[in-house]
């Protein structure tokens, strides 16, 4: 696998589990989803999920998936390092 690759890899995941979420405050689910996780946890927070907004939603995605490709690229070059000599 390339640098390239792994660092589109790492970004693809991160900005997908957060276009999951996205998703989840588009069709009204994410409060119950929030609640049922922090019933799980054995938490009770006093969390409310905002209305969805399109923009906001998308520079949460945009900035996970350059955070996933950072940590993409870190995830390769340890482990050309590990790897090195296999």
């Amino acid at each position: 696998m390339t640098m390239l690759r792994s660092s589109l890899l790492g970004g693809l995941c991160l900005a997908g589990f957060h276009m999951f979420w996205v998703f989840l405050i588009f069709v009204g689910w994410a409060q119950p989803f929030i609640d049922f996780v922090l019933e799980l946890h054995m938490m009770d927070l006093p969390l409310t999920i905002e209305p969805f907004q399109f923009f906001v939603a998308l520079k949460l995605v945009a900035f996970a998936f350059l955070v996933g490709c950072f940590y993409g690229l870190i995830l390769y070059m340890v482990g050309k390092l590990v790897f090195r000599g296999f």
